[in-house]
């Protein structure tokens, strides 16, 4: 027998197996811990307890994850994942807590620790969340919800247990618009169509005791607020609240005191050919009342943007509304932020090129940095500054100190602090969708170099390694000139970087490069190597501010990245920089269902478009002339077999499961899914063959009205159901996943267990119900040393359609099945993969309930494992030792460690240059996380303990010594002889 057969054997006699060895933990993995891109209005800087000196940043994301940061360094302290949808989020001053709004869910947090203090849930969605501090029966929580039509209700909760205090019902069918507290009052602002022309606005006065009205003022204005360009802001500065609109031509703002009748206009000094675009205001209380109104207005012309800002000051006691100055346009991207200290109110302005510091009195600056050259991801694009937010400290008379969170258009977040960059948050990572393993430096493998040529002319063949030679040939003077740097790296350690790619020298295939599609629009590329770092990142022109990016699949081709979507767009970006090589854009396959790839008579890949009802286009060139099949799915759960022996698409068979059953899941062997050994060696030396087919598919199908779940095995050149298997009393509402890998596979499902309990001396059969992983493997024969006619290669394909049933299967392979429950639903499943096969496979689990992704060794979930008794000495030769039914997930099996790894939703493995590492990266929503696993060991790789200086050192003591007691051994040797005769 082979050695490679009996290593796996070997390596299954230490059982103990760990995920990642402890002191790898950290080093050999990276985890971009993100909370999505944050919302301006949902963003800020707070104290999180009345005697903390210092803020943290708060913000709820787009992905609706509220979190805080630290300011100094970036680091999140902690977040939670709440409810998909819209939401707030609102600081209550003096207190330990924040108050975040997601759909229909209030709920308040412990600002310090994240920890949930209470929840509330309103019959309708809320559109607005307002906090109230005054005393006198007015401190809570007020909320504005929307029912059906334009039926508004206006509730007030306790902040201390948010209980339900009071209900105010609108049904005048006007256009609800939000809430204000001040110290004067709560309003309830709505709007609704003038007769003539315009809106008007009507103001609600409550009692924030009671919620009574206590009357109402209607505003008249010349805009229609009901449109969505319309600008209506509600502002309130504690001492009295503000309602402000635009006029049509957003050339001059109209503000009203809620609670009063008279409106002030602000002109804001635009020219009139200046295509203004958007305009932001905030507003910030000074002393003695008066309030201190920011106008930000952003001018967008075809080829640049430019920004003013504009200050007044409004004084409610006098009700006079006067302009304090205008600050002059600044060409590019800015924003600009209000800040408050001691009373004071700071006006700073953020761009591409400084921070700059102004006071609400003068136009001329306090303070003004140029910012530092940018040290973190090459993803930020100065294209735009969405929003900022600022804080100010007053070190001296005249010296300040300022630090903003920016928010840059490409998504990612940035600390400046003195126009210096303290930290940056890759949060436009955040959403991936697809992603795909490349080479080390994008290139084209030697293998992949000798595999063209060994398939082409021999005349062309000569001539493809005349070229590469002459290619390989330009960087030979760099190559010489990299060897110290090389012989450093091999023992030193210090990083060594080719120079004619620009990536870092890798002789074990570490540092592959992961693509990354974001539903964004963004594509990324990451050293997976060097802790996740982002080497490049473009931004797709085609995706704008619309829907999101739904990307089919990401494919590699040596240096080229060919990503594809749903809406027919191929993409060709080079992996190496990230130019955009080529794009193409069809309107006409609106109903595209899938891509895939053949080659054609030359070799290269020729798409084949799939269409939404399952059928094959006809391919728009010839293929190479084999037999190949492609295996489709309908809308209508049917799985067909295409064959291409001609050049048409014909229908070979389909599979149609039982009545009433949908297919929810099908899954086939990966394509790189190498097999090292064609049987598994018994206790006994004798052999059992392993069935493996390429074409094997598992198809899940779930039955809805018995609660039932089938899992078929099916053969995709023939059609033919080679086993089926069944389960009834599933829950449908749990996920159910399939994996396949060599001649074995497994499932999820949520469903009962029959086991057989003994109490009291007799044996009873049982019933749990619970997460279950199924794992079976297939083999050619149920004898030992048997070659079956199941042998692929004694079944030929079955290329004339004949429609399969469900119900009926031939007689299929010898299957071996166990089952196992596990304390969590799975998610997503998947196996590892090295480049020959040898190392033992493990099962990688999503598991989002813990947060973990976890690697299950295979000896763990081996289905010949003896059940009710402990496992045999030939048996435990195997390494076979005694089933449990409850599979505890081992915390030594989570790849994350103590990371919580949020929002995973997909994990893509490859194998490295080594044959006991396959490399892991998760993505999804949220979180990516990569690491790299040796499920027996690291075998072909040296430790870090491994001293390379001391050998080198010993050998070259050794040739020393060699070197000089040499001459003496031979000298006396020599004077031996000579006394010997």
């Amino acid at each position: 027998m082979r050695l490679v057969d009996l290593l796996p054997v070997l390596c299954l006699l230490f059982r103990p197996l760990t995920a990642t060895f402890a002191d790898d933990a950290y080093h050999i993995d990276f985890h971009h811990v993100l909370l999505g891109i944050p919302q301006p209005r949902a963003t800020f800087l707070h104290r999180p307890s009345a005697t903390s000196k210092a803020s943290l940043l708060y913000t709820l994301s787009n992905r609706s994850v509220l979190g805080a940061v630290n300011p100094r360094d970036g680091s999140v302290v902690w977040r939670q994942q709440l409810g998909a949808g819209n939401g707030l989020l609102r600081p209550v001053f003096g207190e330990s807590i924040i108050i975040s709004v997601v759909n229909r869910t209030v709920q308040a947090w412990d600002a310090a620790e994240g920890r949930l203090v209470w929840d509330w849930t309103s019959p309708d969605e809320i559109t607005n969340l307002e906090i109230s501090q005054y005393g006198g029966g007015g401190q809570g929580i007020y909320i504005l919800t929307q029912g059906e039509g334009a039926k508004a209700t206006v509730r007030k909760l306790s902040e201390h247990s948010g209980v339900l205090e009071w209900e105010y019902h609108d049904e005048s069918g006007n256009i609800p618009h939000g809430l204000s507290i001040s110290a004067q009052g709560l309003y309830f602002v709505a709007s609704h169509s003038a007769i003539l022309q315009g809106s008007k606005i009507k103001v609600t006065t409550l009692n924030p005791s009671d919620g009574i009205s206590l009357g109402v003022i209607h505003l008249s204005t010349d805009a229609d607020l009901s449109d969505d360009d319309s600008m209506l802001t509600l502002e309130s500065t504690g001492f009295s609240s503000l309602v402000i609109w635009s006029d049509r031509n957003l050339k001059s703002l109209r503000i009203n005191v809620l609670g009063t009748n008279n409106i002030y206009v602000a002109r804001l000094p635009i020219e009139k050919d200046e295509p203004i675009g958007t305009v932001q205001i905030s507003t910030s209380a000074t002393k003695g009342g008066a309030i201190d109104l920011l106008v930000h207005c952003k001018f967008r012309a075809p080829d640049t943007t430019s920004h003013s800002a504009h200050l007044y000051h409004f004084d409610a006691v006098s009700e006079s509304l006067k302009t304090v100055y205008h600050l002059p346009s600044v060409q590019g991207p800015a924003a600009f932020s209000i800040a408050i200290h001691d009373g004071n109110t700071y006006l700073v302005r953020t761009t591409k090129r400084d921070v700059t510091l102004f006071s609400s009195i003068s136009e001329h600056h306090l303070e003004q940095w140029l910012l530092q050259p940018k040290f973190h991801s090459p993803s930020t694009s100065a294209y735009d500054i969405p929003f900022a937010v600022s804080e100010v400290v007053v070190r001296e008379k005249s010296s300040y100190g300022v630090r903003s969170a920016v928010l840059h258009s490409s998504g990612d977040w940035e600390m400046i602090q003195n126009g210096e960059n303290i930290w940056f948050r890759p949060e436009s990572l955040s959403g991936v969708v697809a992603a795909a393993w490349a080479g080390t430096d994008g290139s084209r493998s030697p293998t992949r170099e000798l595999k063209t040529e060994s398939h082409s002319h021999i005349a062309a063949a000569y001539l493809h390694r005349i070229k590469r030679h002459a290619r390989d040939s330009k960087s030979f003077p760099q190559w010489i000139q990299g060897i110290p740097d090389r012989i450093a790296h091999s023992l030193f350690g210090i990083e060594y970087r080719s120079q004619t790619t620009g990536f870092e020298r890798d002789s074990f295939g570490f540092h592959k490069i992961l693509i990354l599609a974001t539903d964004s629009g963004r594509v990324f590329a990451l050293d997976a190597g060097s802790n996740g770092k982002i080497l490049w990142s473009t931004q797709v022109s085609l995706i704008g501010k619309g829907p999101l990016w739904e990307v089919e699949s990401i494919q590699v081709d040596s240096d080229i990245a060919l990503i594809r979507d749903f809406g027919g767009l191929e993409l060709q970006v080079r992996v190496t920089d990230g130019i955009i090589l080529d794009n193409q854009l069809s309107s006409a396959e609106v109903d595209l269902k899938k891509t895939i790839t053949v080659p054609d008579m030359s070799g290269s890949a020729l798409p084949i478009k799939v269409k939404a009802d399952g059928t094959v286009a006809v391919p728009q060139r010839r293929h190479s002339g084999l037999e190949m099949m492609i295996v489709t799915r309908d809308d209508n759960m049917a799985i067909r077999g295409w064959t291409l022996a001609t050049s048409e698409p014909v229908l070979a068979w389909a599979f149609l499961p039982r009545p009433n059953e949908r297919v929810i899941s099908i899954a086939a062997r990966p394509l790189n899914d190498p097999v090292a050994s064609i049987g598994k060696a018994l206790g006994d030396r004798n052999v059992l063959y392993k069935l493996l087919s390429p074409n094997l598919l598992i198809i899940g199908a779930l039955k809805v009205d018995t609660s039932s779940a089938s899992f078929y095995i099916l053969d995709s050149i023939s059609g033919r159901v080679l086993r089926t298997l069944t389960h009834p009393g599933v829950d449908i509402t749990q996920p159910i996943n399939c994996v396949l890998s060599e001649n074995w596979f497994a499932y999820t499902v949520f469903s009962n267990l029959t086991e057989r309990v003994a109490q009291n001396g007799a044996v009873t059969q049982a019933a749990t119900k619970g997460y279950q992983i199924v794992v079976s493997e297939l083999y050619e024969s149920t004898l030992a040393n048997d070659r079956n006619p199941l042998d692929p290669a004694s079944s030929p394909p079955n290329l004339h359609p004949r429609a399969v049933d469900a119900s009926v299967h031939d007689n299929g392979p010898h299957m071996v099945s166990q089952t196992y429950l596990v304390p969590a639903a799975v998610s997503f499943m998947t196996v590892t993969s090295t480049s020959q096969g040898i190392t033992p496979r493990s099962l990688l689990c999503v598991v989002p309930s813990l947060n973990s992704v976890f690697a299950i060794p295979r000896a763990y979930i081996d289905p010949r494992r003896p059940t009710e008794r402990d496992a045999t000495s030939m048996e435990a030769e195997e390494g076979l030792f005694r089933h449990e039914a409850a599979l505890e997930f081992d915390p030594k099996w989570a790849l994350n460690h103590m990371r919580e790894v949020q929002g995973v939703q997909t994990v893509i493995t490859s194998p490295s240059l080594l044959e006991s590492t396959s490399l892991v990266f998760a993505f999804g929503n949220l979180d990516l996380f990569g690491t790299r696993i040796a499920p027996i060991g690291g075998f072909d790789m040296l430790g870090k303990g491994f001293n390379k200086i001391q050998l080198i050192g010993t050998v070259v003591a050794l040739a020393i010594g060699t070197g000089v007691l040499a001459p003496l051994v031979r000298k006396k040797q020599t004077d031996s002889r000579w006394k010997g005769t």
